[in-house]
């Protein structure tokens, strides 16, 4: 009796037509996921920041969402640039685009990010008018920055709302079902919308963003921006350290991101010279894994001279 209601159970056309997964099916699928891992076998798209790594189980993984938080002038663009950069220099043998949505700045200027670490020289010096940057120094940059040519990112720098997103990206899609699709937004308050509130317009692009990982498998790089809650003076005491409440907007985006990493740079922004989370202030850009729902928690520090936009993952 219980052989035939068990079969009748499975053959329900209830569980098929409604999307549910029987059980057997899904440890089926752990077992493969555990034994690509231990194989080192795993779809993942490692960095060169090993304990970034080692946080995110591997590094950026397709159908997720990341979330760069910090206050304004922290570094979110300087470091998600280099992460794009490094992921694409780090998996040369995979089939990888980038869409950027860079809405802040044109793409050039993200490629003299790039090549001011290569070159070590600051923006500044690149672009001086006093004709300060020596014929010899001009050939290096020249030359070092070709190199960027062959990298499969696209940028578009004009405000576009969350529907041409994701059509763009169904599109991407059908056309190139075999990539994976890094969509990276600097950043996500300035994504255009109809929404009557700020709020309500983060929540669709969060949804949509949600949406693009389902059905497209694309990895989705957003960056947000912090309220002042972080400066509020009894947070002295805890060094400025960022929660997760201090996300703008931290309903919406930080409830559907799977892992949200809030920057600081105590010393530079908040004068802090004693020891942070175990790390010399000084040059630190400290990366607190606020929430990750498969990895590890905890902050990451990278030493960051952010005249060049050079970022070195600490030992």
């Amino acid at each position: 009796m219980q052989e035939k209601q068990k079969e009748s159970q499975e053959g329900s056309s209830v569980f098929q037509t409604r999307g549910f997964q029987k059980i057997d099916k899904a440890v089926n699928q752990s077992v493969a996921v555990v034994k690509q891992a231990k194989q080192g076998q795993r779809n993942v798209l490692a960095t060169s920041w090993k304990r970034l790594n080692r946080n995110l189980l591997g590094g950026l993984q397709k159908g997720k969402m990341y979330v760069v938080a910090g206050r304004p002038g922290v570094g979110k663009s300087a470091f998600s640039n280099q992460l794009i950069f490094d992921v694409l220099d780090t998996n040369r043998h995979k089939k990888i685009i980038v869409l950027y949505w860079t809405f802040e700045m044109p793409g050039y200027q993200q490629v003299m990010r790039s090549a001011s670490k290569d070159v070590q020289k600051q923006m500044a010096e690149l672009l001086s008018v006093d004709n300060t940057l020596s014929d010899k120094d001009f050939g290096i940059y020249a030359a070092k920055v070709q190199k960027y040519k062959n990298y499969p990112i696209y940028f578009n720098n004009v405000p576009r709302s969350m529907e041409y997103i994701m059509t763009t990206n169904e599109e991407l899609f059908s056309q190139h079902p075999e990539h994976t699709v890094i969509n990276l937004f600097d950043h996500s308050r300035l994504i255009r919308g109809n929404e009557e509130t700020e709020l309500r317009r983060l929540n669709t692009v969060s949804k949509g963003c949600m949406w693009m990982q389902s059905k497209l498998g694309v990895i989705n790089i957003l960056l947000s921006q912090l309220n002042r809650n972080i400066e509020q003076e009894h947070r002295a005491k805890n060094q400025y350290q960022p929660l997760l409440t201090d996300l703008f907007g931290g309903d919406s985006i930080g409830q559907d991101a799977h892992v949200v990493m809030i920057l600081n740079r105590p010393y530079d922004l908040y004068g802090i010279t004693d020891t942070y989370c175990g790390e010399n202030p000084q040059g630190l850009l400290a990366c607190h894994m606020e929430k990750n729902r498969d990895g590890l928690l905890g902050m990451i520090g990278y030493e960051a001279d952010m005249s060049t936009f050079n970022i070195k993952e600490r030992k």
